[in-house]
Order: C-alpha cells, then structure tokens, then sequence
C-alpha cells in the first residue's frame, strides 16, 4: 500500500460499495426529509400570530402620574428648601426647633407649608388607595372618585382638627398653648408626608417584595409619628398652668386617641 506523506490517515486502497441508482435516489429522499424536518419542533415558542400584537400590562399609569408629581414637588422643595425642610423635621421631636418655627413666622400660608400639605395629603392618600387595594376594601368602582374622596377626607380631617384646637384654645384662653399644638399637628403631617412618599413609590415600582412589608412599614411609621405628637401635646399641656389637666386628659382621649382606635378596629373587621 503506498502511504502519502501529507496525509494524516491511510487511505483506503479496496472499494467496498458501489453507488447505484436506487443508492442515490434513496439518499435525495433522505437528505429531502433532512430538509424539511426541523430540529426546533417540540418546544414551547408558539407562534400566536402572523402580526405584531401590543403587550398591555396591568400598570396604574394614573398613580405613577401623581407620584412623578409628588417626586418633582418634593425635589423642588429640597433643592430650594433645604434648609428649612431639616429644620421642621427637627423641630418634630425637639423643642428649640419648633420655637424657632414659630419665631420665623412659619404659618399655614406660607410656601413650604403649603407645598408639603400638599405633598402630604397626596402621599397619606396614595398610601390609603394602595392598602384598599390590596385588600380590596374600595367599595367605589371608579378609582378616580375614590382617591379623589380620600384627598378631600384627608384634607378635612385634619382642618377640622386645627380649627378644634383653635377654638378650644380661645374659650379657655389659652392661645399660647393651642398655636403650640397646632404647629405640632402641622408638623407631624409634613414628616409624615416625606415619610410616605418613598414606601408608596415602592408600593408601586418594587414588585419582587411583598406588599405587606411596605404596609406595615407604614403603620409603624404612622403610630411612631402619633405617638410623639400625643406626647409632644401632653407636655405642652402640663408644663402650663392655665391648661386643665382634665381637660387636657379628655381632648387627648376623644380627638387623639379615639379616631385612632376606631380606625383600627374597623381596619381588622374589614380585613
């Protein structure tokens, strides 16, 4: 046998099979079922349709409307305000912060106050829509009406709290005391807005955590933040000397406490 020497392998030098015609008509019907037998077939791609279809999720695009306005508002407020936003969240829980609200002359008409009621309302309110979705206690077919409820249930709670306080402050002539408080509910409201709005935003983008965490984050947040107020309240009410202490033991359990406890209690009935 002669051996090539560019050749890896010997060749052969005997040929064993002769291709007839029947060999190569049988291969073309052989390479022809190659051909139209696809290697693809048994999976779970399926073709639905010939066209492009549109993919519609379950988005709310109305909810990430109001929180992109909430977002621009509070960024807005932190980029000109920073200052001041730091200084209402110390004077929650610090006194000689809150006294140098009240020398500054921070009321309910000026800029800040009204740009974080508002960012307030929206957050407490978004915060409340999601939570009754969740647990599906929305009674109201249309989501537009019942946040829209929700605003104007929140806004007039809390109005009607600090005329309240104001009022009683006038019949028992203790003003002083009563703009004290007042000042105390409007900051709790403010801190409890720049609280919300970042749990409601991953209430509504963060999908790969439960929903409950968010939900419950929130109610530790609110009765943290209630808590300091009833205190912050009652120790205004003690150190002064022209404020009942029954009377203040009877506000603090009728418009502070009560509402809170039926709340709840409503809450876990319906859930």
């Amino acid at each position: 046998m002669y051996r090539n020497p560019y050749l890896c392998c010997d060749l052969p030098t005997q040929v064993t099979h002769i291709i007839t015609a029947s060999d190569s008509a049988l291969g073309s019907v052989v390479a022809d079922s190659g051909l139209t037998t696809s290697i693809f077939e048994g999976h779970l791609l399926n073709k639905k349709s010939e066209k492009p279809q549109l993919h519609l999720t379950n988005f709310d695009f109305g909810v990430a409307s109001i929180l992109l306005f909430a977002f621009i508002l509070f960024v807005w407020l932190y980029s000109t305000n920073s200052k001041r936003l730091n200084q209402i969240v110390k004077a929650f829980y610090i006194n000689r912060y809150s006294n140098q609200l009240r020398r500054d002359e921070i009321t309910f008409g000026n800029r800040v106050s009204i740009f974080l009621s508002t960012l307030f309302i929206i957050s407490f309110s978004l915060f409340i829509y999601q939570v009754a979705h969740y647990y599906q206690l929305q009674t109201n077919n249309n989501d537009v009406i019942f946040f829209i409820q929700l605003l104007i249930t929140i806004s007039a709670i809390y109005g009607i709290k600090i005329v309240v306080v104001r009022f009683f402050g006038y019949i028992f002539q203790s003003q002083k005391e009563s703009g004290e408080y007042s000042m105390m509910i409007f900051l709790f409201c403010n801190i409890l807005g720049l609280f919300f709005l970042p749990i409601v935003i991953c209430m509504t983008f963060v999908k790969d955590v439960s929903p409950l965490i968010f939900i419950y984050s929130g109610y530790g947040v609110f009765a943290l933040l209630l808590v300091i107020r009833v205190l912050r309240g009652f120790l205004i009410g003690v150190n002064s000397i022209r404020v009942s202490k029954f009377y203040l033991f009877l506000y603090l359990c009728t418009l502070e406490i009560l509402p809170f406890v039926i709340m709840v209690k409503l809450f876990m009935q319906n859930v």
